[in-house]
């Protein structure tokens, strides 16, 4: 690991690296590029990068020169632009421009400084969630090693390798190299291991078991009411993500009602009135910046929504990689079917009326759809098979424990339960780990198998910690009902955020009808209005608004259905916290979206006489 490599770097390691790392070497003694490493050093321990500081600040400094040097380009055009073009001509388009490249250039060097940062802020952000997660069942495979009278030197040597954690054994792993390597003892190395992990829940944990062994208290007693304190944490914070979650779904709503709605408010104004607007900015450009701007802001509610959300380090769901290629495929058939129909000009350049709404939002939703439908069905099956093991996982440990009581066989008692429906679906995962038995397999292989086929968090954890007890002899009745009772809690914490969580898969749905329907009637009574009264805009500004109009409801037909979209992925990431479960809700919206605006391009509103009044 980084931490353990930088306690044996010296200066001669550098002259060595220097020559091998190209163009970088030329800034690695840089006075600042040091300034730079020494801020960025604890980030990289957090994170668990094992990336040199100093090579990352040379590689943030070359960066960000390069990308200060573009900046200042940028900028001279800028001023070139408003001072020999702008107040020679005093043409609006060239002030535009003008003051665009001199924005650029004032936000390229902090966005090139913010995009090197985020990758190593994401790594520490999902070490904490990762190790925070399993801190609560670590505290309960803790407390079982303690039992097992294990001295802390071994006990810290076998607890990093067990295979139940990910995230806290990258921790568990340095404690023991300091200790192998550095001869520390335990207490030192877990005190080290604090700068290392991102988790203040796991490291409230660590000082406590210090604090036990130094203080001469009853380390197990504390330990295990530790345990219970951490349980308690996690109740709560499963409420506080509960209550962010919420506010985004509510947020989402907001936008909706107000900023999205007000962008298609100014498209009808300058569809109506090009001059609010301005005549350098044609409708069909400011229709393309429209249609970017809605996937961006439905972007940033999912990263909200993965920030605020309760998250468990599952196993990934394979139907992401199918979504990458059918969504590939769609697009190839939607821009197949636009040429076919002689759709695509009108379509790539904004261009098109009325007539053109029905057929384009027919042939975005089949693209969408072949899209969304096949990973939507992958992720339904890997969910299906992998899921739903949570509320028997607690009576097959608690089976487990007292049939060793009762002093049977860990092999005869789940020979004895595989059939038993009090199993309910985990029976399939218990034939499956008796089979292996049945081969020959060791027991601890066969739960370590029957683990591969489960994607629910505590269930698969409580089956691969029983592999890690049988691994250390310490699968005793207390040590299995000590586990059960974790994961009991811990179950019970899930259940209550995903029923607190559930009512929020309806917000974007009312929100996007809603929005939808508002937008294109305003549309339909407004066109009613100017068709129906032909005399009074056959000429000026508002005789425009006859071709314009029907543009920018065809506009809204296009943004619309992208929109709904990416609505039904951000239901997926608030409903259920993936984004894969949203497959199928993007499929539902884009339908739902595509016969509402083909409904409503065909309502027609009339308001007065259609024809000008004689005499």
């Amino acid at each position: 690991m980084m931490a353990l490599k930088g306690l044996r770097r010296n200066a001669g390691n550098k002259k060595e690296a220097k020559p091998s790392i190209g163009i970088m070497g030329n800034f690695y003694e840089l006075g600042i590029v040091k300034s730079i490493a020494r801020s960025i050093e604890k980030k990289l321990l957090l994170a668990g990068l094992s990336t040199d500081p100093q090579l990352f600040a040379a590689q943030m400094f070359f960066y960000l020169m390069v990308s200060s040097v573009f900046s200042a380009i940028l900028a001279f055009l800028g001023v070139y632009v408003l001072v020999k073009l702008y107040l020679v001509f005093r043409v609006a388009k060239f002030a535009v421009a003008g003051l665009m490249f001199i924005i650029f250039a004032a936000i390229i060097p902090p966005v090139t400084y913010l995009l090197l940062n985020v990758n190593i802020s994401q790594n520490i952000e999902n070490r904490r969630i990762g190790i925070d997660a399993e801190t609560a069942a670590f505290s309960a495979v803790f407390t079982i090693f303690l039992r097992s009278g294990l001295s802390p030197r071994i006990l810290f040597d076998r607890i990093s390798r067990t295979i139940a954690f990910n995230y806290i054994n990258q921790v568990l792993l340095y404690v023991s190299k300091r200790i192998n390597f550095l001869g520390e003892n335990v207490e030192d190395a877990l005190l080290h291991a604090i700068r290392i992990s991102p988790s203040k829940i796991l490291n409230d944990f660590f000082v406590s078991y210090v604090a036990a062994v130094r203080s001469g208290a009853p380390v197990l007693d504390a330990v295990s009411a530790k345990a219970k304190d951490i349980l308690k944490q996690l109740e709560l914070g499963a409420a506080l993500a509960a209550d962010r979650l919420s506010g985004v779904g509510e947020t989402y709503v907001i936008w909706l009602a107000s900023g999205y709605i007000t962008f298609f408010l100014i498209l009808l104004l300058q569809a109506l009135f090009p001059s609010i607007v301005g005549s350098s900015i044609p409708l069909n450009a400011f229709g393309a910046i429209l249609i970017l701007i809605l996937p961006l802001v439905d972007g940033v509610f999912i990263l909200m929504a993965e920030q605020s959300q309760l998250r468990f380090p599952e196993r990934k769901i394979s139907s992401y990689k199918t979504f990458y290629i059918s969504l590939g495929v769609g697009l190839v058939v939607m821009f197949v079917l636009l040429g076919v129909t002689k759709q695509l000009i009108p379509f790539v350049t904004l261009t098109g009326n009325i007539s053109n709404v029905t057929p384009v939002t027919i042939i975005i939703l089949i693209g969408f759809l072949i899209a969304a439908i096949p990973p939507a069905i992958v992720t339904s099956r890997e969910l299906k098979k992998g899921t739903g093991y949570d509320p028997y996982v607690v009576n097959l440990l608690r089976a487990i424990s007292e049939g060793i009581r009762a002093g049977l066989s860990p092999e005869t008692i789940i020979k004895n339960i595989k059939e038993s429906q009090e199993m309910g679906k985990l029976s399939y995962i218990l034939k499956r780990i008796y089979a292996y038995i049945s081969l020959g397999y060791p027991l601890r292989d066969a739960f370590l198998k029957g683990a591969e086929e489960i994607v629910d968090f505590t269930s698969r954890i409580s089956l691969v910690s029983m592999a890690d007890m049988i691994d250390i002899g310490s699968l005793t009745p207390e040590s299995i009902e000590s586990l059960a009772e974790q994961v009991e809690t811990q179950i019970k914490i899930k259940r209550e955020y995903e029923s607190k969580v559930k009512i929020l898969l309806y917000t974007p749905y009312i929100g996007v009808i809603i929005s939808i329907i508002a937008v294109n009637l305003l549309s339909a009574a407004i066109l009613g209005l100017i068709t129906g009264n032909a005399y009074a805009f056959s000429s000026g500004a508002l005789g425009e608004a006859r071709v314009l109009l029907p543009q920018a409801v065809y506009i809204t037909a296009i943004a619309s259905m992208i929109n709904a979209f990416f609505a039904g992925l951000l239901v997926g990431k608030l409903g259920k916290g993936k984004v894969a479960t949203g497959f199928i809700h993007a499929a539902i919206m884009v339908a739902i979206t595509a016969i509402l605006m083909i409904i409503i391009v065909h309502v027609h509103f009339t308001f007065g006489p259609t024809v000008p009044p004689s005499g």
